[in-house]
């Protein structure tokens, strides 16, 4: 891997992209009832590239 595909990869906390069935289970969660009290928040599903920038 080179270049951006690197970096990206390296500052995820997970090592690796998120699988479309992990992405899918949080917006079944966001979806139930199991979240009712989560309103007005952004809740990135990037497996922790938003924690590397800080």
């Amino acid at each position: 891997m080179v270049g951006q595909e690197r970096v990206t990869r390296d500052g995820l906390h997970m090592k690796r992209p998120a699988l479309a069935d992990e992405v899918a289970e949080v917006i079944a969660f966001l979806c139930s009832d199991a979240s009712r009290w989560i309103n007005g928040v952004n809740l990135p599903v990037d497996g922790g590239l938003a924690a590397s920038y800080v």
